[in-house]
């Protein structure tokens, strides 16, 4: 489709001195990318927008600056997937000023009148509702619609026959219907996808219709426009098909910004890192883990040290499962790194159940293996593609392997909790001959030992790398979190976490 322009003699929002002051200083100066820029300024006063951007071409950080670009007076919501409620709040708040409120559960407390910005699941959209009208009052609204495409049902209202006989249309009890009903109290909605289309072109009506209420038509008209539908052979109507394509192209030009796959390699930087924290109610309940902690404990500290780092990790099989699966969709391929070879095979085997539906294979292993199925797997992963998931233990290819480095995204299910085992670990995806950008993300589970490993060593290594360049980052890191000195780091990290009663 190509990428929407701003027009000429539109004010850049980051001339705007309200503006700069909710920025940070570093992401105005050098840290955004071009594409970034433009969408800022295209999307800015529209009031109803896509960025259909590749994944891992930071929609979130352009969803920010949009909806800074609003008065602080405005009442701002974004509506995403349950898994990165945090990771919006945590990004809030490393690019901008806003504080961001994360909505959990189903409702049933106030919204307090001071919040500017809350972050909903789609799942509870329907649950908050009434919350939100009543937080909302008077002033205007603006929304996010982050994985857009899980709006996509058409079915909100249903047809019924009022005690006179006549026929009204009522709103359905489903997510669909709430969302449309939120949509139209906004002034301004700007919707976020990678894949706007996952089935087929009738998906696209009820995107169109949450960004740009009832400008669409109805479903009905606008299948048989834009989709060629007719009778079904078995019955109902085929959507299958597509018509008017020219027409609905130069709709899509005038609300869509889009950036290939292309575009972001060649504008983001080889290696970015980012954290995540997972709440207790994100996370997978850990099971059959006591008596491994009391036996640990009698065996010293290092054993106890790493029993609840497999504790931790096991809390987070679901949530990143579910995170590969959407990579997979966009057609990314993806490794998870842990530490242990049973979290390795859980891992493994609950990846396979998710993406074993799009076709996608998956490879891994760990030092249980022998070394010649090791690279096989290695080699395999690194001549495929399309789409696929590695998973492995970061003991047996977070060194000297050579072949992950075809890597959009990687996950890590333990963390490592050295300088040395960070830069190793890194380095298999960021090196000689990679053709793309990586995304490294560090997935912490609150509440856990697994939160002391990241104050102690991720936060100062992320935070530094902000600051200097990753080269610079990885030594000062070192430094920072006392490489060399594992006996003090252990120590710290065991009295943080007893005193918070993880242990």
């Amino acid at each position: 489709m190509g990428t929407a322009v701003p027009e000429e003699g539109r004010m850049n929002p980051w001339d705007r001195a309200e503006i700069r002051e909710r920025v940070k200083p570093w992401v105005l100066d050098g840290y955004l990318t071009e594409y970034q820029r433009e969408a800022w300024s295209w999307s800015a006063t529209r009031d109803g927008s896509f960025l259909w951007w590749a994944c891992g071409a930071g929609k979130t950080l352009g969803a920010l600056l949009w909806l800074v670009s609003h008065s602080r007076r405005t009442r701002k919501v974004v509506v995403t997937k349950a898994a990165t409620k945090r990771q919006w709040k945590a990004q809030g708040a490393q690019y901008t000023d806003m504080q961001m409120l994360v909505l959990d559960g189903q409702g049933g407390m106030d919204i307090p009148q001071e919040t500017e910005c809350i972050v909903i699941s789609w799942e509870t959209l329907m649950h908050w509702y009434p919350y939100i009208l009543t937080w909302k009052g008077m002033r205007p609204l603006v929304i996010v619609w982050d994985e857009i495409h899980k709006g996509k049902a058409w079915k909100r209202k249903e047809k019924i026959l009022d005690e006179d006989g006549d026929i009204q249309w009522v709103w359905l009890e489903n997510r669909a219907a709430y969302a449309a009903k939120l949509s139209r109290i906004a002034s301004a909605r700007l919707g976020l996808t990678a894949t706007p289309i996952r089935d087929r072109r009738r998906d696209l009506w009820a995107q169109l219709d949450l960004i740009q209420p009832e400008q669409h038509g109805t479903n009905w008209n606008w299948v048989h426009r834009f989709c060629a539908a007719k009778q079904g052979e078995y019955g109902g109507i085929d959507t299958t098909g597509e018509s008017n394509c020219t027409q609905l192209k130069h709709i899509l030009s005038r609300i869509v910004h889009a950036v290939s796959y292309a575009e972001m390699a060649k504008s983001l930087p080889p290696k970015r890192r980012q954290l995540v924290y997972l709440s207790p109610s994100e996370q997978t309940k850990p099971s059959a883990f006591r008596d491994t902690l009391k036996r640990a404990a009698k065996m010293g500290k290092q054993h106890l040290f790493e029993a609840n780092l497999s504790v931790a990790a096991s809390t987070k099989r679901k949530w990143i499962a579910d995170s590969v699966m959407s990579c997979v969709e966009a057609g990314q391929k993806v490794a998870v790194f842990t530490g242990r070879r049973k979290d390795c095979d859980a891992l493994a085997k609950l990846i396979k159940t998710r993406v074993k539906k799009l076709g996608a294979p998956v490879w891994h292993g760990h030092g249980g293996d022998s070394v010649k199925y090791r690279m096989e797997q290695v080699a395999q992963y690194a001549a495929a593609q399309g789409a696929g998931v590695f998973v492995g233990t970061t003991d047996a290819f977070g060194e000297a392997i050579d072949g992950l480095q075809h890597t959009d995204a990687v996950y890590f299910a333990m963390l490592p909790w050295t300088p040395g085992q960070v830069t190793q670990a890194e380095g298999r995806f960021s090196r000689h001959g990679s053709d793309r950008p990586v995304l490294l993300t560090y997935v912490v589970s609150e509440g856990t030992v697994d939160e002391h490993v990241a104050d102690v060593l991720l936060e100062k290594l992320e935070g530094v790398s902000g600051v200097t360049g990753d080269e610079d980052a990885t030594a000062l890191a070192g430094t920072l979190a006392g490489d060399g000195h594992e006996d003090e780091i252990m120590d710290s990290i065991l009295d943080l976490a007893a005193l918070a009663g993880s242990l």
